[in-house]
């Protein structure tokens, strides 16, 4: 029987926040779109996605902009490979 492997689809999401703003409001959005993330870095997040989409639009959707915006991209292999291996284990 053959084993069926799941690939993570793992993003990075970058939050810019207008000064003098709480920057938790930004996890606070990936919390509400039930995401499991990590903080890696100072406003920079590693979030899995259940499906390929524009989850860019969908975490500024959840910000207001005067608080600040998300830009997503692509996790760098090493990131992925890392969250694959446990190094870096993801929270909801």
């Amino acid at each position: 029987m053959k084993k069926l492997l799941l690939s993570l689809i793992i993003l990075k999401a970058i939050y810019t926040p207008v000064p003098n703003t709480d920057r938790e409001y930004a996890q606070s959005a990936i919390e509400r779109n039930e995401l499991a993330h990590r903080e890696i870095a100072r406003n920079v997040w590693l979030i899995e996605v259940p499906e390929p989409a524009d989850w860019q639009s969908r975490l500024n959707a959840a910000v207001d902009r005067k608080h600040g915006s998300f830009r997503v991209t692509d996790a760098s292999d090493e990131e992925k490979k890392k969250v694959e291996s446990g190094e870096i284990t993801l929270q909801k």
